[in-house]
């Protein structure tokens, strides 16, 4: 991994127009090549996080960069090195599999769409799928569907809000390998999760957040090392009850 960040956060703060601040003086780099966990619990302010790096929220103050562009005054640059894979499904239901990626490609203009979509499909085991409408998938496949979306202008760095939430062990096991598989081709990931076992089994380093601030950054080698369990560490941080896959 390099060391030079292909994000770097300086001070960032946000607080909503109720005044509910959900990210408070945060200092974060994250650097190319790494799988970044981000843990909290819900309402810790990861998703605000996440939404203002990939230019769909706008900080209150403080400094955000994506390659060393800022994400508010360079946000085509920024926006076009980055794939999405957020929570919520929002695949439309009345397009078949292989028309919904190939738009997400002319949203970024990307070309020759259709070879593009044919080899991102593949790779998400989605193409035996491509004729099936979007409303007779089940959940996992649509989850894979927002990821073939997030994949199909070959961004640089990957977010994945929750990417397994909700889907059975087999599909989350056939996601960890391709998460894996992207770290490989040099791809910077950042990784949100309630899965303590997919933070330890994925991660490269771990950050916890909780109430809109950073209270830890490590890496898990460093865990090892000094005997520590994520597990533990979470439940000490935030206090209280997380999901634990057993």
């Amino acid at each position: 991994m390099e060391n030079k960040p292909v994000i770097k956060i300086k001070n960032l703060n946000k607080v909503y127009a109720n005044g509910f601040q959900a990210l408070q003086n945060i200092d974060l780099s994250i650097h190319k090549g790494e799988i970044f966990g981000l843990l909290g619990p819900n309402g810790a302010g990861k998703t605000t996080l996440i939404n203002i790096i990939a230019g769909l929220t706008r900080k209150t103050s403080g400094e955000v960069s994506v390659l060393g562009r800022d994400v508010e005054k360079d946000y085509r640059f920024t926006r076009s090195k980055i794939g999405l894979v957020q929570q919520e499904l929002n695949n439309d239901p009345f397009f078949k599999v292989r028309e919904i990626v190939r738009l997400q490609a002319g949203y970024f203009g990307v070309p020759n769409p259709d070879d593009q979509v044919e080899d991102i499909l593949k790779k998400v085991s989605l193409w035996e799928k491509r004729n099936q409408g979007g409303r007779t998938l089940s959940g996992g496949m649509k989850r894979r569907v927002m990821i073939a979306k997030a994949l199909v202008h070959n961004p640089k760095i990957i977010f994945l809000d929750e990417p397994t939430a909700g889907v059975d062990v087999e599909l989350r096991a056939n996601l960890w390998n391709l998460v894996k598989s992207l770290r490989d081709q040099g791809k910077t990931i950042i990784l949100t999760t309630h899965y303590l076992e997919e933070a330890e089994e994925l991660a490269d380093r771990v950050a916890i957040i909780n109430h809109g601030q950073i209270v830890l950054v490590e890496s898990k080698k460093d865990l090892i090392k000094h005997g520590s369990k994520l597990h533990d560490i979470y439940l000490e941080v935030v206090q209280e009850k997380v999901v634990v896959e057993g």
